[in-house]
């Protein structure tokens, strides 16, 4: 059976691996050529780098890093969704993500040149803050003080980075918290009756 986290995970990196082949991924202008975020392009009406960009990472440790926080936090809210639920909130987060960095370097007109899939990986935190949250503050090994720990932790890193984009992190944790509310529904406990 498909597990669309592993899936996800093989899109990202066979698309990395096809375009560094053709060049430097760390560059800012060959990122822009292949549908790197880009505000003013964007708006031009090129709507489709919103999308495309969650899919391109800057270099191969941009790539690493994020797979594998992908990969383990993907597992875990797996657990508690169907593989098309979390496949929606992946997808929905990340371009929430892409659209919440693009608003914000809009008003501020700090332009940049944006892409890698934390918007949707943030989106996949926020789902398993919902989670936690409806299963009475735990979930497996995970409860709530461990998991706003890890929110504040990783949401100051996306705005104390430099080079880092949090804005799409936040927007991204915004939407997964928001979509998990409309899709997760705990799992009702099955209870033995016995006479006494």
């Amino acid at each position: 059976w498909l597990n669309v986290n592993v899936a996800l995970i093989a899109v990202n990196t066979v698309v990395w691996l096809v375009m560094n082949a053709q060049g430097d991924t760390r560059d800012a202008a060959f990122m822009y050529e292949h549908g790197a975020l880009f505000p003013p392009d964007v708006l031009a009406g090129e709507w489709y780098r919103l999308f495309c960009s969650i899919f391109l990472h800057f270099g191969a440790e941009h790539l690493i890093s994020n797979m594998f926080m992908q990969y383990f936090l993907g597992d875990m809210l797996l657990r508690a969704l169907s593989q098309w639920k979390f496949a929606l909130i992946y997808l929905l987060a990340g371009l929430e993500g892409s659209m919440t960095s693009l608003a914000v370097m809009e008003i501020t007109g700090d332009y940049a040149v944006s892409a890698g899939t934390s918007g949707a990986i943030y989106g996949i935190i926020g789902a398993l803050l919902w989670v936690v949250l409806r299963n009475g503050g735990k979930f497996e090994s995970i409860s709530i003080k461990r998991m706003l720990l890890a929110m504040v932790v990783y949401i100051s890193y996306g705005f104390t980075t430099e080079a880092v984009d949090g804005w799409a992190h936040l927007g991204g944790a915004v939407s997964g918290f928001l979509l998990a509310v409309l899709l997760y529904r705990r799992k009702v406990t099955c209870f033995t009756a016995e006479w006494q």
